[in-house]
């Protein structure tokens, strides 16, 4: 288990360490703005293998979220985006400049590739599953279903796959808005986090539900958490 700072000694760097850390900075301020992000005291890494974190997606929210989950353990990440998002010229340049790689069903191959040879380098990954924003009436439980890339990468670097799961993100930036609502710290985003999980077989349509079932069951317990608190 690992607290505030400690899991940077685990990892080999990603050569992004200084803009990334610029990146987390900002989206901490970004979050003051609008909606904090509550975080776990420690989270459980692997020690004798590659890392590849996981949250689901449901807002634009996530980035930032995802950011400061993990410059707060010492994280610093190859993270997954949509395509899309590159083709601005300033989100593009932003995305590049903190390690970020592309994904999209044309590059699919190529991204993969960038992520499984990062994982065998023993630097940290991270992706979000269901590949795009899934909006609340295509979720169950919090989530959409993962795609199979995800047992892609991990059977093929030998990661295991850190679960989290992200609970109001879409309240903090609601899909379809420019940007997120204004609240100086009125709202959170509550984030759990999982044990990690190993892929024992080729099945990777099963190994994608069983990590998006994990996934739920993470945003479940911190949207009732909140609403018990």
């Amino acid at each position: 288990m690992f607290g505030k700072g400690e899991a940077a000694v685990l990892f080999t760097p990603t050569g992004f360490e200084k803009r990334y850390s610029i990146a987390v900075r900002g989206s901490r301020v970004v979050s003051r703005l609008c909606s904090t992000v509550e975080l776990p005291d420690k989270i459980e890494l692997p020690t004798d293998r590659p890392a590849m974190i996981a949250a689901n997606h449901s807002s634009l929210f996530d980035l930032a979220a995802a950011l400061i989950l993990l410059g707060h353990y010492g994280i610093t990440s190859r993270i997954g985006v949509n395509s899309r998002f590159f083709a601005n010229p300033a989100a593009g340049a932003f995305f590049r400049n903190i390690g970020c790689v592309p994904f999209s069903k044309a590059d699919r191959e190529t991204a993969e590739k960038t992520m499984i040879d990062a994982l065998l380098d023993r630097q940290t990954t991270a992706i979000m599953p269901e590949g795009r924003i899934t909006r609340p009436d295509d979720q169950v439980d919090g989530v959409g279903m993962g795609r199979p890339g995800v047992s892609r990468i991990a059977r093929a670097s030998g990661a295991a796959v850190v679960p989290v799961g992200f609970a109001f993100s879409n309240e903090a930036w609601k899909p379809g808005t420019p940007l997120p609502k204004p609240r100086f710290g009125r709202h959170a985003v509550v984030a759990h986090i999982g044990a990690p999980m190993l892929f024992d077989t080729d099945d990777h349509v099963a190994n994608a539900n069983a990590l998006m079932a994990e996934i739920a069951s993470l945003v479940m317990a911190g949207r009732n958490g909140r609403e018990l608190g």
